[in-house]
């Protein structure tokens, strides 16, 4: 297959953890090669530090970074210490910091639209990330998304107006009736277990579908994008962003 796949808009390419199949996840190289690459959309992932910071990591454990302990357990001044990208590469990327959510919008502001994945087990974590969006006024280039239905209840308690997706391994009446409960903005269903008749059911509950788990060797990572375009997916979250195109 020749790349890049070309997808029709308005399909949303989203960098998932920015560019992370060449950069460290949720780092500054990610995102910015994400930018690079002319991406408009980019998925980060967010907990709550012990002082209350919303900071920009996937994992709640910091073992598979190289670091002991937990990221909610710790303070930003002790985390903003860490060094994030010798994982990944220490030639490349020694010393990349954790960045908080209140970094990236502070550089990239409305440029981009972004996904943000609650990770943490705070119940706080929904508000705090609502108050840092509110201080930047972005209510309207960010799409709130999660596994935890509890979580996205709260972020509809606390600010109506917020795009909420919701985060599930495939479409099914159950999923469906919740969406249509809490008028979610995007279906996120797992890409390997994508149904073209379930998509288009979903489409009658909510305005977008996206795709993720779009992971693997190459061979099935590309299958996986595909099947997300057949089944008529409205975007999918992609390690490799570089890889689609309008």
């Amino acid at each position: 297959m020749q790349l890049p796949i070309i997808v029709k808009r308005p399909f949303r390419i989203i960098a998932h953890r920015g560019a992370s199949a060449y950069a460290p996840e949720n780092t500054w190289p990610a995102f910015k090669l994400a930018m690079d690459m002319g991406v408009k959309d980019v998925e980060l992932d967010v907990q709550l530090s012990s002082d209350g910071e919303v900071v920009i990591c996937h994992d709640l454990s910091l073992e598979r970074y190289g670091h002991s302990g937990y990221a909610e357990a710790m303070s930003w001044p002790e985390l903003s210490e860490l060094d994030m990208g010798s994982w990944f590469s220490p030639y490349l990327f020694h010393g990349e910091k954790l960045l908080r959510l209140q970094d990236l919008f502070e550089r990239y502001s409305s440029e981009i639209t972004y996904h943000i994945e609650l990770k943490g087990k705070s119940g706080k974590l929904p508000d705090q990330v609502y108050r840092v969006i509110e201080d930047f006024n972005l209510s309207t280039r960010v799409i709130i998304i999660s596994f935890s239905y509890e979580h996205l209840e709260q972020i509809r308690a606390i600010a109506p107006y917020l795009r909420l997706g919701w985060l599930v391994q495939q479409i099914d009446d159950d999923v469906l009736s919740k969406a249509k409960s809490l008028e979610l903005f995007q279906i996120c269903p797992r890409a390997d277990l994508l149904k073209e008749t379930a998509v288009h059911l979903a489409h009658s509950a909510v305005p977008e579908v996206r795709a993720w788990g779009l992971n693997g060797r190459r061979k099935k990572v590309l299958a996986l994008i595909q099947k997300a375009i057949d089944a008529g997916c409205d975007g999918a979250t992609v390690n490799w962003p570089d890889w689609v195109s309008h």
